[in-house]
């Protein structure tokens, strides 16, 4: 008899937590591995018996959630999980139509009336459209408000000056971090045995990582954390059992040394994009601290509390003069702020933390024909003005 090794991971939006929705289609999830599991917590008995034998072991509670690890693309369901680590919802903001100037040199943009929307704030992407040339139709990130009506940005390269006229902006839908939760009910099928499922709902996304290095896939992982756990050996018990089933993306996995079109920061003081600054690896990880909770009568949590949004973040940094300053800052643990983009042809994803504090030793040397590497570790904290410590956008 062959082994299973043929799994296939769906997930739909619980709208009353722990319950699975009675209509909607599932969403089929794409992953490089997972370890989701309903694992029984246990003690062993203690009661003593003349024939000194073990009276085995009782299940005291149950743990249901685990990892789920990816490449990072652009499609719904990563859309959704993010949410769900977000605690928030998307938002979005329409469409502007106005002449706008761009001064490529400067990295300048100003509109011929109006005024930059109120709603916008330094770390926003913009999509830029209408304009003649091609290489201005792309999205920026505001780094300062120079004036009502002129803002410097941070952009892919190949911009070049243009007046235009009949163009337009749209700031891309963005989350902040929040405190509403979402959750989802999960199928975990094993297709090349006989009609059989495992079962998860109530899952929300606890900790989410995501890791960019060259040369390298962009990868993350998803944690979960659940309240529900059945397991289904008749096909009337699969959640899916009479459900769409939707196709899993096929938007191609984003790639760490070519798909990130641009990166700022303001580790030198200006937020900008600062070549010098130049990062072999960057990966973030986001905690929400979920604490069970625990009553008497359920085996598994009732429900979760979250706790801080702690934003762990670890930088690898080459050492060179535009990176000196970067040594006096952390012993006055000054914050600087990053933000960057990931895009190839399915779509793009930006990130932006205006506030990251980090910690390393003295640059060394580790041996010969090797350069010299800052090894950065520290968190994103709330922003001077209260800002999100974490924002992500999307296409």
């Amino acid at each position: 008899m062959s082994s299973s090794n043929l799994v296939r991971v769906t997930a739909i939006e619980e709208v009353s937590y722990g319950v699975t929705p009675g209509a909607g289609n599932f969403d089929t999830v794409r992953f490089t591995s997972e370890a989701l599991s309903g694992t029984p917590e246990t003690v062993e008995s203690e009661q003593i018996r003349t024939d000194r034998l073990s009276s085995g072991q009782v299940v005291t509670g149950i743990t249901v959630g685990g990892d789920l690890s990816f490449e990072l693309a652009k499609e719904d369901t990563i859309d959704l999980f993010i949410a769900s680590a977000m605690y928030s919802s998307w938002g979005t903001q329409a469409l502007v139509t106005v002449d706008l100037t761009i001064t490529a040199a400067t990295k300048r943009i100003d509109r011929a009336s109006g005024t930059w929307s109120a709603a916008l704030v330094v770390g926003d992407i913009i999509t830029l459209s209408g304009f003649v040339n091609a290489a201005n139709n792309v999205q920026v990130m505001i780094v300062e408000f120079i004036d009502a009506d002129t803002i410097r940005y941070v952009g892919p390269e190949g911009m070049v000056d243009e007046a235009g006229t009949g163009t337009a902006y749209k700031r891309a839908d963005k989350i902040s971090i929040g405190t509403t939760k979402k959750s989802f009910s999960m199928e975990k099928a094993f297709l090349d045995l006989t009609t059989k499922a495992i079962n998860y709902r109530g899952m929300i996304v606890s900790t989410m990582e995501i890791s960019v290095a060259f040369g390298e896939l962009v990868t993350g992982t998803f944690g979960f954390s659940g309240n529900g756990y059945v397991t289904a050996d008749a096909a009337n018990e699969f959640m899916t059992d009479g459900r769409t089933i939707d196709a899993p993306a096929t938007t191609q996995s984003m790639n760490g040394s070519v798909d990130m079109p641009f990166i700022a920061n303001s580790a030198s003081g200006t937020f900008e994009d600062d070549s010098g600054f130049c990062i072999q690896s960057l990966t973030m990880n986001l905690n929400n601290n979920l604490n069970p909770q625990n009553c008497i009568g359920n085996i598994a949590p009732e429900d979760y509390t979250p706790g801080t949004a702690q934003v762990e973040i670890s930088l690898s940094a080459y050492l060179k003069d535009e990176t000196w300053d970067i040594l006096e800052n952390k012993l006055e643990q000054t914050p600087f702020a990053i933000g960057f983009q990931l895009k190839n042809s399915g779509g793009w994803y930006g990130f932006y933390m205006p506030a990251v504090q980090v910690s390393f030793d003295d640059p060394a040397s580790a041996g010969a024909n090797q350069d010299v590497i800052l090894d950065m570790t520290g968190q994103a904290k709330v922003g001077s003005n209260g800002e999100s410590s974490l924002t992500i956008y999307r296409s």
